[in-house]
């Protein structure tokens, strides 16, 4: 396998920092299971030496294909080395489902760490009505995108393509996630925000900050630590659908070569 390019070296093809549209920034590490913990999803390029990958409309679902083989299959002391690998060919290009189904597992993933306090929240998946927020998001790139209002060969977060594109159509595994994330989405902004202020441009990253609180470590307290059950059970049906997805995924990533036997 010593010839074969490794994701690293195939995702650097696509990556554009010189964009003016960039959405955030992917963590890409050393290409194996080991240093998975580390592929996360920031508004700003971190300070680590890996490298950074800038996400756009044009390669989003690039990114996620990444993103998603990379998190779709738990590390364990048996494939703790083993090696993520450029595709075979370009075949999973014109396998729609597997690129959407990676994009939804992404934006769902807990290694999204998008948030307001770094920056504009580009990652936003629900409109305004479908979640009852209270004032206009600031951002709408990815609900355009997820319309199908910008095609992977743009490089605008606002364009505006004349030519009818379809919206982006997902797996019953997919949608499920969608759905699940709606439902915690559409919570928070139920919330009484008497002794709190409001961000109707809210990350998932930053809802879970808002239930769950962090520690005096700064750190995210668990999910099991909050008072809210109804929360509660909202972010354990999010994580069943993502363990579904990631089930529907797997067999992909050998399918196309990302990982080989």
């Amino acid at each position: 396998m010593d010839r074969v390019k490794n994701i690293n070296a195939w995702i650097k093809n696509y990556d554009n920092k010189k964009v003016q549209a960039i959405m955030g920034f992917m963590e890409n590490p050393t290409p194996d299971f080991q240093n998975n913990n580390f592929l996360c999803v920031l508004n700003q390029q971190g300070t680590r030496h890996n490298n950074y990958f800038g996400l756009t409309p044009t390669n989003l679902l690039i990114g996620a294909i990444y993103f998603s083989v990379r998190h779709c299959i738990k590390a364990t002391w048996q494939n703790d080395r083993d090696q993520f690998y450029a595709p075979y060919d370009d075949a999973f290009q014109d396998d729609s489902e597997f690129k959407n189904n990676c994009l939804i597992f992404m934006l769902f993933h807990i290694k999204n760490r998008i948030t307001t306090t770094q920056g504009i929240n580009h990652f936003i998946p629900f409109s305004e009505t479908e979640v009852n927020a209270k004032e206009r998001y600031s951002s709408h790139a990815l609900l355009e995108f997820l319309k199908g209002g910008i095609k992977e060969g743009g490089d605008s977060l606002f364009l505006n393509d004349k030519k009818q594109n379809k919206p982006l159509k997902f797996s019953l595994s997919a949608s499920r996630v969608f759905d699940a994330g709606k439902e915690i989405y559409r919570y928070y902004h139920t919330q009484d925000f008497t002794n709190h202020p409001y961000n109707a441009n809210v990350s998932l990253y930053d809802i879970k900050e808002f239930f769950q609180g962090r520690n005096a470590q700064g750190k995210l307290n668990l999910p099991a630590k909050v008072k809210d059950k109804y929360y509660k059970q909202l972010y354990a049906n999010l994580q069943d659908a993502l363990k579904d997805l990631a089930k529907e995924i797997q067999p992909k990533v050998y399918e196309y070569g990302f990982l080989r036997e």
